[in-house]
């Protein structure tokens, strides 16, 4: 027989009195939501998911029926008690013939288990930090050009192989990056 989850007692009321024993019909309920709770977080699991495969259970209609129903966890009201959204992100592939028949390979399990733990890796909360390189001053003058200092540019479809002018700086010394 399978043990049911263990379902803690109803939190103490503000003024510390006991709050009412829960009917069997809300208990049973709890018990239910837990299950399903569990259940549908363990698809964030790529190995969990292998051994869904192994055993048989993505050839069943019932199963595979039973993985629509869960997709009411997708609501405002449920969703907000799933601490893993991968397993959302299973949910919706699971209803798909050809990642069901992926799943009994081993390499597909891996690559899966590699692009999750890379996401979390790389996943921030807040937002990125400002990179330190835009905060310093560019290597090159932005200061807009005077009239007398426009660039000597060949127009498009003139011959400049061997003709490399010079342009003076603005400090007036010539320099070999500034050759056109």
């Amino acid at each position: 027989m399978q043990a049911l989850p263990t379902i803690l007692p109803p939190p103490p009321l503000p003024d510390d009195s006991e709050a009412p024993a829960r009917t069997p019909e809300k208990h049973a309920n709890l018990v239910r939501f837990q299950s399903e709770l569990e259940f549908i977080q363990c698809l964030a699991h790529p190995q969990y998911l292998h051994e869904l495969h192994i055993q048989g259970y993505l050839g069943k209609p019932a199963f595979l029926n039973y993985l629509k129903y869960l997709e009411y966890w997708r609501e405002p009201q449920y969703v907000r008690f799933i601490i893993y959204p991968t397993c959302l992100v299973y949910l919706t592939l699971l209803q798909t013939e050809l990642f069901r028949s992926r799943l009994g390979d081993m390499g597909f399990i891996t690559e899966l288990m590699r692009v999750g733990s890379r996401h979390h890796a790389t996943w921030r909360v807040g937002k990125p930090a400002e990179d330190k390189q835009s905060e310093e001053k560019p290597a090159v003058s932005m200061a807009p050009l005077d009239d007398d200092e426009e660039e000597d540019e060949p127009e498009r479809g003139q011959e400049t192989k061997g003709k490399r002018k010079k342009k003076k700086s603005r400090s007036g010394n010539v320099g070999a990056g500034q050759a056109l």
